[in-house]
């Protein structure tokens, strides 16, 4: 595998905000919710919560028919071929909102089904606007794929470990997979996104 420079960074809760309608429609309630008990989770998350990310640009290589080459091998993946037409570089990336969030999780399922609930929802959608500021932060205006993540449509998890690897995530985020190639801490996300113009420094 070529090594690349690999970018990592943190991130403070304050910058990250919480898309209130896909809160909602993790917790199934109406996106004008106004709860205390919701309030109280997402302090809760707030204060142990820890956003992390890691990424790189690799050049993208189609080299044949659905298959294309990120930097750690070929990928046989129609989708990810045609998420990434037209694009020369990719981005591919990690972020993680902390094991923080898992001892916050575990302690919740024990104590409190309904705040555990709440709670994995806020973190779930936390993860997901995480991702959404990274996007941006790192497309920086350039036109490009939409992202695209391990186990989405036909592309493998089995990719999971070389992306992982590539991003040095183990030492930079503290992730790790299990045998079943999921990732903990649990609301870790992995993804590619094209990038169509030249990456602006």
């Amino acid at each position: 595998m070529k090594k690349y420079d690999v970018i990592y960074g943190t991130v403070s809760a304050e910058k990250i905000e919480i898309n209130k309608s896909e809160l909602a429609q993790r917790l199934k309630i109406d996106r004008s919710f106004e709860h205390s008990v919701i309030d109280l989770c997402i302090e809760e998350f707030n204060s142990v919560v820890d956003y992390r990310y890691s990424y790189v640009c690799v050049p993208v290589d189609f080299v044949g028919e659905n298959t294309c080459s990120l930097g750690f091998g070929n990928i046989v993946s129609k989708n990810l071929c045609d998420n990434l037409k037209g694009c020369k570089t990719a981005i591919i990336f990690a972020i993680t909102t902390g094991i923080g969030v898992d001892r916050l999780l575990n302690k919740l399922s024990i104590v409190s089904q309904a705040k555990y609930f709440i709670t994995d929802g806020i973190a779930s959608a936390a993860a997901e606007s995480f991702c959404d500021y990274i996007d941006n932060l790192l497309r920086k205006g350039n036109k490009g794929s939409h992202r695209f993540s391990p186990g989405y449509g036909d592309l493998s998890l089995k990719i999971q470990p070389d992306i992982l690897d590539m991003l040095n995530a183990y030492k930079n985020l503290g992730i790790t997979l299990n045998k079943s190639l999921l990732m903990t801490p649990v609301k870790s996300i992995t993804a590619i996104m094209g990038v169509c113009d030249e990456i602006n420094s």
